[in-house]
């Protein structure tokens, strides 16, 4: 979040603003996703980019629930944002 607040590149960010249904593989039932971030962010490329970030441990990627809420997310998202979950290996990549 320190890092959104002070970087040139992002435009505009928020936490936990956005909600998507889903339904859950575990009741049945609809809830709401609520992801960590939405992102406005000039690339480098100089243009605007509008994403929709979950940050996960790895290990957590291969629950049921977390995949019913990312493909609620990316149908959500289509067209309108990039959706991305991020873990370790693409926070602390060389």
């Amino acid at each position: 979040m320190l890092y959104c607040d002070r970087c040139e590149s992002i435009k505009k960010w928020d936490s936990e603003s956005i909600h998507i249904p889903y339904t859950s593989p575990k009741d049945n039932k609809v809830h709401n996703y609520y992801p960590d971030f939405y992102v406005e962010y000039i690339d480098k490329k100089g243009g605007l980019r509008k994403s929709v970030i979950e940050i996960k441990p790895f290990w957590q990627c291969k629950w049921a629930v977390n995949k019913a809420k990312w493909d609620a997310a990316r149908i959500w998202c289509r067209g309108r944002y990039e959706f991305k979950v991020l873990t370790e290996k693409e926070l602390y990549e060389a």
